[in-house]
């Protein structure tokens, strides 16, 4: 019975599914015994999940096989691997996303043909959320668990000077009620919370606007970090990495711009915060700011580092003790 056996090197192809930020790289193993191939994923800190799945993509003489990661990898009556495989690691939540793409041998192709085979067809769609009847009406789409591209209500700019643009609430509740039953339902609601590191502590004053940001921005859908993503990871690429805050941020990435750091820190792989750092405070942002030494052995010089929320652009609320 003929044994063969190929390996194919994977290198990144979108950032935020590291654990600890880093580029990822990986191998995947193919051995053919007989018809049967078995197919092996081998990526040191690929991040874990909470929700989706990751899905290999193979093409082996020019024919496609979507197999689940998180199971066995099997192909039976597989084609012959001796001429080499094309290999693509995607991300499915709701729209595949490639992570990571390799090819070996005399196969060729690319990224974007692999990942046309996880099309809709056979592939299921995640169904509406329906809203408990208790809850306030509000758009549609955030109810939709993450459905990108819906467009949501038009806002008023900024009053305040921001590295990012930041979302306004676009829901009034006073447009719809008589009374504010909203406010005296949910009086005995706190808002406090803890911001990753050892260096700062946050915590919300129980605004009602919170509460609003909730229901528009579940938590994790980063509306707004889809919104400046393209203007950040142009910043990381182009600007020099910077690795100062990374012992209170270990999951996080930094790039200098002049005497400015703009950086992501990281929740399990995904974006939590964008974050925008000085040596000195901006008297704009002054008051969203905390201050994280540069170092765990002196307190004496730091950065003054102000968080945005990924899933709604508005600044998390400081109390320094």
């Amino acid at each position: 019975m003929a044994y063969e056996k190929r390996i194919c090197i994977l290198k990144q192809l979108k950032k935020g599914f590291s654990a600890d930020g880093s580029a990822l790289s990986g191998v995947v193993y193919a051995e053919r015994m007989g018809g049967d191939l078995a197919a092996t994923l081998r990526i040191p800190g690929l991040s874990a999940l909470k929700e989706g799945r990751y899905v290999l993509v193979l093409q082996i003489a020019g024919k496609k096989f979507c197999l689940p990661a998180d199971g066995p990898m099997r192909i039976e009556d597989a084609p012959s691997v001796k001429s080499g495989f094309a290999a693509l690691l995607c991300f499915v939540r709701s729209e595949p996303e490639p992570v990571a793409f390799g090819c070996c041998g005399t196969e060729q192709t690319d990224a974007k043909a692999l990942l046309a085979a996880l099309s809709d067809t056979g592939r299921k769609k995640p169904l509406p959320t329906p809203m408990p009847p208790n809850q306030i009406p509000s758009p549609p789409a955030p109810n939709v668990p993450y459905a990108p591209g819906v467009p949501l209500p038009e806002v008023d700019p900024p009053k305040e000077a921001s590295p990012f643009r930041e979302r306004a609430a676009a829901y009034d509740d006073e447009a719809i009620a008589d009374s504010d039953y909203y406010a005296a339902s949910h009086a005995h609601e706190g808002g406090n919370g803890t911001v990753q590191g050892q260096a700062e502590e946050v915590a919300g004053d129980g605004d009602p606007s919170e509460n609003e940001d909730a229901l528009l921005f579940p938590r994790g859908s980063l509306t707004y970090y889809k919104e400046v993503r393209d203007e950040i990871e142009t910043v990381l690429k182009s600007y020099p990495a910077d690795t100062r805050l990374k012992w209170a941020f270990p999951q996080s990435e930094w790039a200098r711009n002049g005497d400015s750091l703009i950086g992501i820190v990281y929740e399990e792989g995904i974006p939590r915060y964008l974050c925008v750092a000085s040596e000195k405070p901006d008297d704009d942002l002054k008051e969203h700011s905390v201050f994280v030494p540069a170092s765990p052995f002196s307190d004496e010089t730091g950065f003054y580092v102000v968080f945005q929320d990924a899933d709604t652009g508005a600044y998390v609320k400081v109390e320094n003790s």
